[in-house]
C-alpha cells in the first residue's frame, strides 16, 4: 500500500512539474541537459580552493578574526594560499628598514600569527606567498609606513615601477626570501650582520610563490622576473628541495610571459627547469549592474592583455597558455591561483581600492560571483587544471570589497563562499567527468562519478529564472539538490528533494544534483 502511494504521489509530482516546465519552455527560460554515464571524457586532477590574506581582520586584535578562522576552517579546502601583499604593509613585510653597519630591523610580530592562524585552521598541502619587495631594495626615496598595522597603505611601491632594484640579479631580494623561509622551516636564521634570530618555527612548506603579480605591483618586465624567479627557486632549492615553486603569478599578461618565462634558453645555468608551475590570476570587471553581469562575467570576447576576461574568454587563453606551455615546457603545470570578479560601483574607480561599505554592493552580486567561479571550476577540470582557487576569503574598503567571500558586517560567510563549500563538498581530484551537454549556454554544467555517487553541477549564468530539465542525465524521478542562490543568503546551501526530474534555478544559482 505504502508503495502504490509513493507511485502515485511521484506521478502526481510529475504532472505537476511537467506543465510548469512547458510553461518555462515557452516562454525562453528553460535547458536540458543531459550527461552520459557511461561515457568517461577524463579523471579531474583539479583541487578546488581558496586564499586567505593579509589584512586588519586576520589580526588578533580584531572582533572578525575569530568568526573568519572558523569559516577558512570549515571549507577544508587544501592547498589553501596564505598571501601577504604590500598593500597592508606592516603585516606583510617583516623587514621595513634595511640594516646599517651595526644594526637590522626585523620584526614578525604581525607575520606570525597569521601564519600560526594559517596553519591551524588548514589541512593538507600549503602555499605561502610573501612576495613583496621591501621597499628599500629600490633605488627610490624611503616612506613614511603607518603605525598601524590594519592600514592600507598603497603608496609603499610608489616610485618601484621600473627595473630600480639596487641588485639587478635579484641575489639581495633572494637572500631576503631565504630567511623569510629559514623563519618559518628551519628555526631560524642568520641575518646579515652574520647573528641567528630564533623562531621556533618549523611549519612545512609545499609550495613557495615568487612575488605576486609583478607586472602591476612594481612594473616587473618578464625578463627581469625570469632573473628574480631563478635567483630565489635555486636559493631557497639549496635548502630544502622538497618545496616547489609558483610563477610568474600575473593577471592578464599570461600569454606573453608564457612565451618567455617557459623557454628553458631565457633562464640561467643551473636554473630550476622544467618549470613546476605556471600560476596567474584573473579578475574581471563589471558595472553594479545585474543586467551587464551574464556578458561581463561569462561570455564577452576577450578584450586583450592587461584586462580580465570572462569565462568563456579566460578558458580560450588558458587553452593558449597551454599550447604555449606544450610547446616550450611540456613538464610544467598550469595553474590559476587567484580568480575573481570585481563589481565597479562608482564608475572608473580601481576596485581593490575602491572604499565602498559592503552594503554598496547588490546581494545579489555574491551570488554571480560565486557562479563565474562555478563555471571557471567546470573549464578548470576540462582542461586538467591541477588547482584553481577562489579570491578571497575577505575584502573591505581599500582591501578588494568586491572579492570578499565573507561579510564584514554579519560575520558570516556569503554566497561567494558558499559555492566554492558546496563544489568542495562535492567534487575533487579522481572524479571521473563524463560527456554532459545543456541545451542553451545560459546552463552550464558538468556530470562527474564521485566516490559519494553520480552528480551534476549546475550553473545558472543569467539574471533570470531557468527552468532545468533533468531528465537526459537522471532517469530516477527521485532526485536531491544542494542549492546556493540568493534563497539560501548567507547561509548554507538549501536542501531541496526535486520530483518531476527537473529544478528551478533562481538567478546565478549554483546547484548539485544527486540521486
Amino acid at each position: 500500500m505504502q508503495a502504490g502511494k509513493g507511485i502515485i504521489l511521484t506521478a502526481l509530482a510529475a504532472l505537476v512539474a511537467a506543465p510548469a516546465f512547458a510553461a518555462a519552455q515557452a516562454a525562453g527560460s528553460s535547458a536540458d541537459v543531459s550527461a552520459q554515464w557511461t561515457k568517461v571524457e577524463r579523471v579531474s586532477d583539479t583541487v578546488p580552493t581558496t586564499q586567505i590574506l593579509a589584512h586588519a581582520f586576520t589580526l588578533r586584535s580584531s572582533p572578525l578574526h575569530d568568526p573568519l578562522m572558523r569559516a577558512l576552517r570549515n571549507l577544508h579546502t587544501n592547498d589553501t594560499r596564505l598571501q601577504f601583499w604590500f598593500s597592508v604593509t606592516r603585516a606583510a613585510l617583516p623587514e621595513l628598514k634595511p640594516p646599517t653597519a651595526t644594526q637590522t630591523f626585523w620584526d614578525f610580530q604581525y607575520m606570525d600569527p597569521l601564519v600560526a592562524d594559517y596553519y591551524a585552521n588548514t589541512s593538507g598541502k600549503h602555499h605561502i606567498n610573501m612576495g613583496s619587495i621591501p621597499r628599500w631594495m629600490f633605488k627610490v626615496p624611503p616612506v613614511d609606513v603607518p603605525a598601524d598595522p590594519a592600514a592600507s597603505f598603497y603608496h609603499y611601491t610608489d616610485g618601484t615601477q621600473g627595473y630600480l632594484l639596487k641588485d639587478s640579479s635579484g641575489k639581495q631580494f633572494a637572500d631576503y626570501q631565504v630567511r623569510l623561509y629559514e623563519w618559518y622551516t628551519r628555526g631560524g636564521f642568520t641575518d646579515e650582520l652574520g647573528r641567528y634570530h630564533r623562531s621556533g618555527h618549523h611549519y612545512k612548506i609545499d609550495y613557495w610563490g615568487v612575488l605576486n603579480e609583478p607586472d602591476f605591483e612594481n612594473h616587473i618586465t618578464v625578463q627581469q622576473y625570469t632573473r628574480i624567479y631563478d635567483a630565489v627557486t635555486m636559493s631557497i632549492h639549496k635548502i630544502d628541495p622538497r618545496v616547489q615553486f609558483f610563477g610568474p603569478e600575473v593577471s592578464g599578461a599570461e600569454i606573453e610571459w608564457a612565451k618567455y618565462f617557459l623557454d628553458p634558453k631565457n633562464h640561467v645555468p643551473g636554473a630550476l627547469l622544467p618549470i613546476e608551475y605556471f600560476s596567474f590570476h584573473n579578475y574581471v570587471n563589471a558595472p553594479n549592474d545585474p543586467s551587464t553581469w551574464h556578458r561581463k562575467y561569462f561570455t564577452d570576447p576577450d578584450e586583450g592583455p592587461g584586462t580580465g576576461a570572462s569565462a568563456d574568454a579566460f578558458k580560450q587563453r588558458i587553452e593558449t597558455v597551454m599550447n604555449i606551455r606544450d610547446r616550450l615546457s611540456p613538464g610544467t603545470k598550469v595553474i590559476v591561483d587567484e580568480m575573481g570578479t570585481f563589481d565597479i560601483v562608482k564608475p572608473a574607480e580601481e576596485s581593490c581600492r575602491a572604499d565602498e561599505p559592503y552594503k554598496a554592493y547588490n546581494p545579489l552580486y555574491w551570488n554571480a560571483t560565486g557562479a563565474n567561479w562555478a563555471v571557471n571550476f567546470i573549464n578548470a577540470e576540462y582542461l586538467g587544471l591541477p588547482l584553481i582557487s577562489m579570491s578571497q576569503m575577505v575584502g573591505y574598503p581599500t582591501q578588494c570589497p568586491s572579492i570578499a567571500m565573507f561579510d564584514y558586517t554579519t560575520a558570516k560567510p556569503n554566497a561567494h563562499y558558499w559555492a566554492l563549500w558546496l563544489i568542495n563538498r562535492n567534487f575533487g581530484p579522481g572524479d571521473k567527468l563524463t560527456a554532459t551537454s545543456s541545451s542553451t549556454g545560459d546552463v552550464r554544467a558538468q556530470a562527474a562519478i564521485t566516490p559519494k555517487g553520480e552528480k551534476i553541477l549546475l550553473v545558472n549564468t543569467t539574471n533570470r529564472n531557468i527552468a532545468v530539465n533533468l531528465e537526459g542525465g537522471f532517469k530516477t524521478p527521485s532526485l536531491h539538490a544542494q542549492v546556493v542562490d540568493r534563497a539560501s543568503g548567507e547561509d548554507a546551501p538549501r536542501q531541496e528533494n526535486l520530483r518531476g526530474g527537473s529544478i528551478k534555478l533562481s538567478p546565478f544559482a549554483v546547484a548539485v544534483v544527486s540521486r
